[in-house]
């Protein structure tokens, strides 16, 4: 096999990886933002203790914003 065609399976791998790496990412950033609004929003987490809920919030905002900067592009 010539080295032509193993460059062209090595690049094409690392796209895949790349883009499954990507929906991932993505689909981990939805269920995050899905976590964050019932925190803030749902009655039920009201009967979460304050500061530990507090903690959750901010927590889940930082990876919200790490993942959306991964996603820019901007690590």
């Amino acid at each position: 096999m010539s080295r032509a065609f193993v460059n062209e399976d090595s690049e094409a791998l690392v796209n895949r990886e790349a883009i499954e790496q990507e929906k991932k990412l993505r689909d981990w950033l939805r269920i995050q933002e899905k976590k964050l609004k019932y925190l803030e929003t749902d009655p039920e987490a009201e009967k979460i203790d304050q500061e530990l809920r507090e903690k959750w919030i901010r927590e889940t905002r930082e990876d919200i914003e790490r993942a959306r900067r991964q996603l820019d592009g901007n690590p």
